[in-house]
């Protein structure tokens, strides 16, 4: 029997490539016949480039890691233009599948598949709220809480919070994920909106609340898993 043939998938940070904090931890759910190759938005900026990507006062705004860990914040609507630049030059050179590392980008349509993280996540999230109470969601950054919205409106009651995925200091990284988890506790379930959350971040938030809680990244490594089988 022939060896099966290796399926392509690229994924793109709106940060700086390799997201090595995200993408070992999807990949072992896709299998080892997926080569994945990866690409950033920020990849080959100097700091003139980084600066002119900084959130103006008033608009949304991003959480992303550069290639050291440290967390950068950046314009929503500028670090999409970049995603998009990047994404469309890699588009046509041969991948089964892109896939953006963000769950609050809008992707132009491209030639190649395009697996949307937001519309995974949120369409998941809108169809398991039809019989919820509330749900709770978890965002990066204080200034995400108030301005978040679905990408599909859900049918119950939400409450979002933030607790960052880039945090430096172990100890208060540790204590904001206690907090969002406690602040949580009444909800049905609990989504942690933000691929760069990990796995020991939703057991923190799961052992806080008490109450089930997805992972954005494992939400769509699994779907991604079964369009490579």
């Amino acid at each position: 029997m022939s060896a099966r043939a290796p399926r392509r998938v690229a994924f793109f940070t709106i940060g700086q490539s390799p997201r090595s904090d995200v993408v070992p931890e999807m990949a072992p759910l896709l299998g080892e016949h997926v080569r994945i190759d990866e690409f950033g938005a920020l990849d080959g900026l100097d700091a003139t480039g980084l600066a002119a990507l900084a959130p103006r006062p008033g608009q949304y705004r991003f959480a992303t890691r550069l290639r050291d860990g440290a967390q950068i914040e950046l314009d929503a609507a500028a670090a999409e233009a970049r995603l998009a630049q990047v994404m469309r030059e890699a588009d046509g050179a041969g991948y089964d599948v892109l896939v953006p590392l963000c769950t609050g980008t809008a992707i132009a349509p491209m030639r190649t598949l395009v697996v949307e993280p937001q519309q995974v996540v949120d369409h998941l999230v809108a169809g398991l709220a039809q019989h919820c109470r509330k749900v709770g969601l978890v965002v990066p950054l204080p200034a995400q809480v108030d301005a978040f919205h679905m990408a599909v409106p859900l049918a119950c009651a939400t409450t979002v919070v933030h607790a960052s995925p880039y945090e430096a200091d172990a100890g208060r990284a540790a204590a904001s994920f206690k907090q969002a988890g406690q602040d949580l506790a009444d909800c049905d379930f609990v989504v942690m909106h933000c691929m760069g959350y990990a796995e020991r971040m939703r057991q923190a938030v799961a052992q806080a609340s008490g109450r089930p809680v997805l992972l954005a990244n494992r939400l769509v490594a699994q779907t991604l898993a079964q369009i490579f089988e």
